[in-house]
């Protein structure tokens, strides 16, 4: 498991990387263009190979692109679903360029249709993507909060989606502060327990790419997206530390998206890896030996 923040990109990637450095991080998550319009931001070549350069010589990696907000590739609404899915089909050819792993999006609200007209129509919509694509990049599709009949919110509609789509090129991301506002209780082993029962059930760990570690203060069940500073949250420490402690997941990229300041990317970080198991996670300056020594020994788990 490798652990991290997301990152800005807006002032250059020289100035990202530093930053992710800073907060201690091995992985991390960016935007491709503008997180809140539609607009597909030019493929720069120089700025991205500067990016792969800096990547190699800072070990940063896995890299997740985080599609823009306003996706929605299940919306009936024809102009809506269009714009989305050419800014998910933007930001996998970016990846596929760039030499990144992960591109995560959410899937968007059903509305007022049908479940089974927005269903097919989001299995339909990924399969083509993936499908054109450029090889490479894995696209990770996110749970959600649940709110305004959202679709992704329960491990099973997930799974499902994956089933009938059967690509290995799609897996998921699972955000934890999602979940916990979709009603699963992972704030207990119990609750945790249960909760990795229905990964392994419905999604199969080796489906789950990347984890959103995001503590919460909204109540359990209430469909509201607000993320918090991790094991400063109702999740707590406990939640953390078993999940991070699970086997089945120790090979993803666990990624915070938590109220932002240099100092608190830092210390949520720093919690991540109080919190997980002795000798789960790789430094980010160790050197390639051991990089893959480690490697190794994780997937002996």
């Amino acid at each position: 498991m490798r652990f991290g923040v997301h990152i800005h990109t807006g002032q250059g990637f020289k100035k990202a990387i530093a930053e992710a450095r800073a907060a201690g991080s091995e992985a991390i998550q960016i935007f491709a263009g503008n997180p809140r319009g539609f607009k597909r931001t030019v493929y720069d070549p120089a700025a991205w190979d500067e990016f792969r350069r800096l990547r190699k010589e800072y070990d940063i990696g896995p890299v997740v692109i985080h599609t823009s907000y306003l996706v929605n590739l299940v919306t009936a609404n024809k102009d809506l679903h269009i714009k989305s899915a050419q800014l998910v089909a933007n930001d996998l050819d970016v990846a596929a360029k760039a030499g990144i792993e992960y591109v995560n999006t959410h899937l968007g609200s059903y509305g007022d249709q049908s479940r089974e007209d927005g269903f097919a129509r989001v299995c339909a919509t990924i399969e083509a993507l993936v499908k054109t694509a450029a090889p490479g990049p894995m696209l990770l599709l996110e749970n959600s909060a649940g709110a305004g009949n959202a679709c992704g919110a329960r491990l099973e509609e997930l799974g499902e989606i994956l089933r009938s789509v059967g690509s290995s090129r799609v897996g998921v991301c699972l955000d934890t502060a999602h979940a916990w506002a979709m009603g699963y209780e992972i704030a207990s082993k119990k609750g945790v327990d249960a909760f990795l029962r229905d990964i392994k059930k419905h999604i199969g760990f080796k489906h789950v790419r990347a984890l959103h570690m995001n503590d919460t203060q909204v109540e359990l069940g209430s469909n509201r997206d607000r993320h918090w500073h991790v094991a400063e949250g109702l999740i707590g420490a406990t939640g953390f530390r078993n999940l991070l402690a699970a086997p089945g997941l120790a090979h993803v990229a666990a990624i915070c998206e938590t109220p932002k300041t240099p100092e608190l990317d830092k210390r949520n970080v720093a919690m991540l890896r109080k919190l997980a198991p002795r000798g789960t996670t790789v430094r980010r300056s160790a050197p390639k030996a051991e990089l893959s020594k480690a490697k190794s020994g994780r997937k002996q788990r």
